[in-house]
């Protein structure tokens, strides 16, 4: 699909939501069963991906996220599910966020794996498996993160968030340091044995953000709730104490 074709799509504010990096489509399932959405597109680089995401009952088109001129407000929210890691580095996940605020009017949806923990496990000869990806170029930190959402001009507010903690070892997304990189769960005989550690330090499955363009905050506490997020890293608005609290009784932590 060209650019022109490309824009069309968007100009006709035919679709609710767009999700960035479409892959297979199951982005576009949750978007659909989980966030509310409607009617999704999704867009991806891989043909092949496109076909299967069309497979599965699911609209997509193919295009370079990286190089879309998005036209404003023409969808009500923009998803980043295991999209942002694979991008050559935090310049062009700066440029894809930003292009996603510019074209929604209500949120963006961001999730991906959690790379906060590298150092930490690496010193005690541990890795997540999806760390040292090949596909993986940007394992973009909670940090990282905080530091790209700053800039951008149109969120009201965005809170980042951690999902699923990992508390030892014995998890069978945890392998020893010398595995094999591209690797999935965890099986001793095919990674070799690792050490048996309970963490000291937190450690997660999953990294998100939301980003709200409107000044809506049960929109905000009703996507957090749906997305079962288990931990508020940042808040750009600021926490107090109470909603910590209140949030730490919800979400189990």
């Amino acid at each position: 699909m060209d650019s022109n074709e490309f824009d069309t799509v968007f100009r006709n504010k035919e679709f609710d939501y767009v999700d960035f990096g479409c892959s297979k489509g199951g982005s576009l399932q949750f978007g659909n069963h989980v966030l509310g959405g409607t009617i999704g597109i999704g867009v991806d680089i891989d043909a092949r991906k496109v076909e299967q995401t069309r497979e599965a009952g699911f609209s997509a088109v193919l295009g370079d996220v990286t190089q879309l001129n998005t036209v404003p407000d023409c969808t009500r929210f923009v998803t980043m599910i295991d999209f942002l890691e694979h991008l050559p580095g935090i310049e062009l996940a700066e440029k894809c966020i930003a292009a996603a605020c510019e074209a929604a009017t209500d949120f963006v949806f961001i999730r991906q794996p959690w790379f906060d923990s590298d150092g930490y496990l690496s010193a005690n000869n541990l890795k997540l498996y999806w760390s040292d990806w090949t596909g993986h170029p940007n394992a973009m930190t909670t940090l990282e993160l905080y530091r790209v959402l700053k800039k951008m001009p149109k969120a009201r507010q965005w809170r980042i968030y951690a999902r699923t903690r990992i508390k030892d070892s014995s998890d069978p997304a945890v392998h020893p340091i010398s595995s094999p990189c591209d690797q999935h769960d965890y099986d001793e005989y095919l990674h070799g044995p690792k050490a048996k550690l309970r963490f000291k330090q937190t450690v997660f499955y999953q990294t998100g953000a939301i980003i709200l363009l409107k000044d809506d905050p049960d929109l905000l506490s009703d996507i957090e709730k749906r997305a079962k997020f288990t931990q508020v890293l940042h808040d750009s608005a600021g926490l107090p104490q109470s909603k910590k609290s209140l949030l730490s009784r919800r979400f189990g932590t």
